[in-house]
């Protein structure tokens, strides 16, 4: 369930709720209070009171609705509001003990149920929101921080990396001058696999700003589809690999275009860090317990001890990797930017897998 979908369902509950105590409140002035009441003032005050706390509810739902705020913080509000007037109806209740006892409930306990409740759920759900933008704002707070320390780290592996990459281009274009040329291929071929280097390089670094700094709207992509492309891919440009894939069909999440971009550096990661004349790779997607989980195993050489803590942190790379220690941090920002997680552990009896697990997303068959 998507977490607009999510936000909607716990408003209009919160709407619903309201709603009862405002008609329930107002009906019983109408047939309990009203007979009573000959001054107009007290009519209206009367008819305020009945229906005031109700009306507060009504649109604290809707403000739910309208939000920005995470389901679980949606969640808590409807839970706040439920609590209070549950807990002052019990205190009503608590109250009305001799009049239950005795079986004779009057018109009058009731309207004060009623009202007493009201007051119970508007102010639960005012305090459930102030809580809910309360991790909001935390929340945010440390987005805001993890993203300055993301772009800070960005600039400084686009500085180091690309001033290697030209240094050495420099270098070939010395080596391939008419003065020294050597009929051999190799200053050209490096030549090549630097600018291509510099070039993946520069797309990563694009997909990380746009994923930091961009409007993200999600949509339902078939990630079936998208992993079964990047698998291509890799065979095409690495014919010695093995690739054993088991996907199942509509394996639908909520993300964007960069999705590829998860399975294409993990995919890489085992390409890249073991010979690829010797390597298997195991490929699995399916529904698990409500998610769309994906494992992605090797049987190459593992992960070093020294950096698997911090696998997923940017710059952290072995020391013989020809990595830019930026590929499965992207991996994880993603993921959980799609509201999933991403683990890694050893694989017997030699090699490493990744498990990544995505919300799943129920799409209807007109939009498949």
């Amino acid at each position: 369930m998507s977490e607009a979908v999510r936000r909607r369902c716990f408003g209009l509950f919160v709407v619903s709720l309201g709603v009862a105590f405002a008609v329930a409140g107002l009906t019983l002035w109408f047939t309990v209070v009203r007979p009573r009441t000959a001054a107009l003032n007290q009519a209206v005050l009367g008819i305020v009171v009945s229906v005031l706390f109700g009306y507060i509810v009504v649109m604290s739902g809707i403000v739910l609705v309208r939000s920005e705020l995470p389901g679980r913080c949606c969640a808590l509000a409807a839970k706040w509001c439920l609590g209070g007037a549950a807990l002052m109806s019990m205190l009503v209740l608590w109250r009305a003990v001799p009049e239950l006892r005795s079986g004779t409930l009057t018109p009058g306990t009731v309207n004060e149920f009623v009202i007493v409740g009201s007051v119970g759920a508007a102010a639960g759900v005012l305090v459930g929101l102030n809580r809910g933008q309360a991790i909001r704002n935390r929340q945010l707070v440390t987005r805001k921080r993890d993203r300055e320390e993301t772009l800070v780290f960005l600039l400084r592996l686009l500085d180091h990396d690309i001033r290697n990459h030209t240094v050495a281009i420099s270098n070939y274009a010395e080596a391939i001058r008419p003065s020294t040329f050597d009929p051999s291929p190799t200053p050209s071929e490096s030549i090549e696999d630097r600018t291509e280097s510099i070039e993946q390089l520069l797309e990563t670094a694009n997909v990380v700003l746009e994923a930091e700094t961009g409007d993200r709207e999600f949509e339902h992509i078939d990630i079936a589809v998208v992993l079964r492309e990047r698998i291509g891919v890799v065979e095409s440009e690495s014919a010695a690999i093995e690739i054993d894939a088991t996907i199942e069909d509509d394996l639908y999440i909520e993300a964007d275009r960069f999705v590829g971009e998860v399975f294409r550096n993990v995919l890489d990661n085992a390409v890249v860090h073991n010979d690829p004349a010797e390597l298997t790779i195991s490929v699995s997607a399916r529904v698990a317990d409500g998610s769309v989980v994906v494992e992605i195993a090797d049987d190459g050489d593992g992960i070093p001890d020294g950096i698997r803590e911090g696998l997923f942190d940017p710059g952290v790379r072995g020391a013989e990797s020809p990595g830019d220690g930026i590929g499965l941090y992207l991996v994880r920002k993603l993921v959980e930017a799609y509201g999933g997680g991403v683990s890694v552990s050893d694989r017997s009896p030699s090699g490493t897998r990744f498990r990544l697990r995505f919300p799943r997303s129920e799409v209807d068959a007109g939009d498949a």
